[in-house]
């Protein structure tokens, strides 16, 4: 990428418009400054997190949406409850939503938390969860739900989708997951 294309990609979107960022890609301090200067709600999940992401400020993410692990490596709190309670403390002014592997997911936002279980299913791939659960809970944001209400239409993508084998192939179709 190059900020001649960034500035090009973004001149496309306004305020209150959603970008989902990954550190899957270069220059994304530029990207989350020129996306924070049109007000753009950044939605980052600091994955695969590594040296990059120390020159990004993310006092400008308006969500993270993070597993157990990325939640060490930005607080370096090992606990769920201490990583949540360090991010709030960091970026009082992002959501949260931290996933918990088979402990389910947390939504944590200034003082409001919601906690969502699992879905029991036979684990037979669990390649797409992740992605799974960020596109479903994603569309809840995009579709006016509350927050429970996505954390659980993305809970139970996420069963359905770690029970079948293979990526793209497992992720359900938004009719077959419902609430």
């Amino acid at each position: 990428m190059t900020r001649e294309y960034v500035d090009e990609v973004l001149g496309h979107f306004e305020k209150g418009d959603i970008l989902l960022l990954q550190n899957e890609i270069n220059l994304l301090d530029y990207i989350i400054d020129r996306a924070y200067e049109r007000g753009m709600e950044i939605i980052l999940n600091p994955s695969p997190y590594n040296h990059h992401l120390d020159s990004c400020d993310f006092s400008r993410i308006s969500w993270f949406l993070l597993n157990e692990i990325e939640g060490w490596q930005v607080t370096g709190e090992k606990e769920p409850d201490r990583i949540l309670a360090k991010l709030g403390e960091l970026y009082p002014e992002a959501r949260v939503v931290l996933t918990l592997g088979g402990e389910g997911s947390v939504y944590q936002y200034k003082e409001e938390q919601y906690r969502q279980g699992i879905f029991k299913v036979e684990v037979r791939d669990t390649t797409a969860a992740g992605d799974t659960f960020t596109g479903y809970f994603i569309a809840s944001i995009l579709e006016g739900m509350p927050v429970p209400d996505g954390l659980r239409l993305a809970a139970r993508a996420s069963a359905i989708a770690v029970s079948r084998d293979g990526a793209t192939a497992s992720i359900p179709m938004r009719e077959e997951v419902r609430l």
